[in-house]
């Protein structure tokens, strides 16, 4: 199986302050089969992070994201894989949805997705640090 080293990921707020997780597909071609994650995936070559979540989101979810709402939260670089992590506030009528990617999504807290037994465990990690990081960067 490739995996697309270079990935983007969103983390998708409601207003009560919960969190929107995919449960991924079953199946045994792609990575963490049947385990909660953010939304997102691999950015293609040439693509802009931006684009690249933009794109995801509108192929998993068919739902378009507004542009100046999104906010980047974390950039990482490992050897030759660049992660970036956004985040997106929903307003009160955007929850129009249609899932096209995954068995399932729901808006969870973070705490709540942490006691979950099948999380994939990068995404385990950065729940824990989660609510600082945004504080942080949202306030920039």
């Amino acid at each position: 199986m490739k995996i697309n080293k270079n990935y983007v990921g969103i983390f998708i707020e409601d207003e009560e302050k919960r969190i929107m997780f995919q449960l991924r597909d079953n199946k045994k071609n792609i990575p963490h089969p049947n385990r909660w994650s953010l939304f997102g995936g691999g950015i293609k070559k040439g693509e802009e992070p931006v684009e690249a979540i933009m794109r995801e989101i509108k192929e998993e979810l068919e739902f378009s994201i507004d542009r100046k709402k999104l906010r980047l939260l974390i950039r990482s670089k490992v050897k030759n894989a660049s992660k970036y992590i956004f985040y997106y506030q929903l307003e009160n009528d955007e929850k129009l949805f249609h899932l096209k990617e995954g068995q399932k999504y729901m808006f969870l807290s973070p705490y709540r997705l942490l006691v979950k037994r099948n999380v994939v465990p990068s995404l385990r990690i950065f729940l824990l640090i989660y609510p600082f990081l945004k504080r942080c960067k949202l306030k920039q």
